[in-house]
């Protein structure tokens, strides 16, 4: 069994936390990044949801940037 975790990092194997779900659920709850690992490789991460949010909202804000920075050759593009 791996250690508890810290206030803002965790890591430990997929399998493993299928079997201590509840576990990371909770740890998520209370802030902190459980990341999961496959051959000691980072593979995914269970994030609190505020952060989830925050990140959603980055990624859509980046996109229309983008988006308005290319719109000639998004449209050139589009025909």
């Amino acid at each position: 069994m791996a250690a508890a975790p810290s206030p803002e990092n965790w890591e430990l194997p997929v399998s493993e936390a299928r079997e201590r779900l509840a576990e990371v659920i909770a740890a998520a709850e209370g802030g902190t990044v459980v990341h999961l690992t496959r051959h000691g490789r980072r593979v995914a991460a269970v994030v609190p949801d505020s952060m989830a949010e925050t990140a959603n909202s980055q990624v859509r804000a980046l996109s229309r940037q983008f988006a308005e920075r290319h719109r000639s050759l998004l449209d050139r593009l589009a025909e």
